[in-house]
């Protein structure tokens, strides 16, 4: 698991956060406010499907994505605690690689 403990870059505008994520695999951003509403953008590649789990606090979102697809899926999130979880599975998880982006909106 990796701790994201920098600050976030401000180079791009709204800019949050963003990796790749090993399956099974977890980003956690401490630095990130309750309240706070974000953009998430997840993709993968492969063989196979992977589901993206965001956690903060009490909140929870899951997409699972086709990995044969070449697009990205996004979805509003806004966290519940002050911490933000990334997650990614999949059943295929030698055969996938992921990635994201999270952003404010």
């Amino acid at each position: 698991m990796l701790h994201l403990t920098d600050p976030p870059s401000l180079d791009e505008e709204g800019f949050v956060s963003s990796g790749s994520l090993a399956v099974p695999g977890q980003n956690l951003d401490e630095t990130i406010e309750s309240g706070t509403a974000l953009r998430v953008e997840v993709a993968c590649a492969g063989e196979g499907t992977v589901t993206f789990t965001v956690v903060s606090g009490t909140a929870k979102t899951a997409q699972r994505v086709d990995c044969t697809q070449p697009m990205t899926s996004g979805f509003d999130f806004t966290t519940a605690g002050p911490s933000l979880a990334i997650q990614a599975d999949s059943p295929q998880e030698d055969k996938v690689g992921t990635a994201y982006k999270v952003s404010h909106i």
